[in-house]
């Protein structure tokens, strides 16, 4: 890997939101690293994972300041893998409230706590087009929200108070859609599942990044221990146009290939229908205006600072869904691979 500072690696680091999606492969790659880290966590979360690891763990509700001066006490490195993830983009003023509010408290305990770096997660939803079609990379950033929906324009507005931070060292990674074990919410992988499951989800088409999520919590880690790592860096493994990527995972598991994509348009009025019913106590969106919104606006991104700086090689997409499918099918979130005798005999 790139440069470790071995100071940085012999103390513990906080990591906030340990027991999510991503903080949870954060945590594995600090372990594997020789780290322990002291793993922030909610009071009603599901920690089973975290025991499973035997992580010391530490109360942190980014809504009770107490809890994180307290957790944050002797804590040099902190990891913030905690950023608000609204449920609906229904209320976009809301979730700016809550996001930036729940970010200011988090940097303001790091700032009595003495703390010296934190590395805030960020997402390539931040990342402006080039106006070439060429990748964009680092530089390329909203001069304001960009008013692509409540998500784009809660994670620019979070990403800006980060990098606005000045009592402390910050660095932003910009981590792409994130596939892999441990997605228990079935976030960014739901339109996936929803094809292995033979479903035929809805959805428009455009370009997505992906990324696999257990090489994001590596580069958090190098990132956390680079004695100068960059301000701001883009964690991206490949580009895909999403019709493709679900005609590649409909052939995966054998079922039909999907439906032609709906126009941006109508996915996004789709979209926002389906979160209204859900809000009001319905199924699950079969589409979310998240989801919606990163493919119809998502630009190429260039992800080669990452590897530059931060020694990153990407895990090949191919490896990431056979990793994704061993772990989900374990938690029955998606069928069995059929053998092709199933597949012909139409089992």
């Amino acid at each position: 890997m790139g440069s470790v500072d071995r100071r940085a690696s012999e103390q513990q680091p906080l990591v906030l939101g340990a027991a999510g999606f991503l903080g949870l492969n954060l945590v594995d790659a600090l372990l594997a690293e020789g780290a322990s880290p002291l793993c922030g966590r909610r009071r009603r979360e599901n920690v089973i994972p975290l025991r499973s690891r035997r992580a010391d763990m530490v109360v942190t509700e980014l809504d009770e300041p107490d809890t994180l001066a307290q957790a944050m006490q002797g804590v040099e490195l902190v990891f913030h893998a905690a950023g608000h993830y609204p449920r609906y983009s229904l209320d976009p003023e809301e979730a700016t409230r809550v996001g930036v509010g729940r970010l200011r408290r988090s940097l303001d305990a790091a700032a009595e706590a003495g703390v010296r770096r934190l590395v805030y997660l960020s997402s390539t939803a931040t990342v402006a087009p080039t106006g070439t079609g060429a990748p964009s990379d680092e530089r390329h950033v909203f001069s304001s929200a960009p008013g692509l929906g409540t998500y784009h324009d809660l994670k620019w507005t979070m990403e800006q108070v980060a990098l606005a931070e000045r009592r402390f060292e910050v660095v932003v990674a910009c981590a792409a859609g994130c596939i892999g074990p441990w997605d228990l919410r079935v976030g960014t992988s739901a339109l996936l599942v929803a094809t292995a499951r033979g479903d035929d989800p809805p959805h428009p088409d455009g370009v997505i990044n992906m990324v696999d999520s257990r090489d994001v919590g590596q580069a958090m880690m190098r990132l956390g221990m680079h004695p100068e790592p960059p301000r701001r860096v883009i964690l991206s493994g490949s580009t895909h146009r999403f019709q493709e990527l679900l005609v590649r995972m409909a052939a995966h598991y054998g079922v039909q290939p999907p439906s032609p994509p709906l126009s941006a348009a109508a996915a996004l009025a789709l979209a926002d229908a389906e979160e209204e019913r859900a809000s009001r106590g319905g199924p699950r969106a079969g589409l979310s205006r998240e989801i919606a919104d990163l493919i119809v606006h998502g630009v190429p991104v260039d992800a080669s600072l990452a590897e530059r700086a931060l020694g990153m090689k990407w895990t090949p997409l191919d490896q990431t869904i056979d990793a994704y499918d061993a772990w989900a099918r374990r938690m029955k979130l998606i069928p069995p691979i059929r053998t092709p005798e199933e597949i012909q005999d139409g089992h």
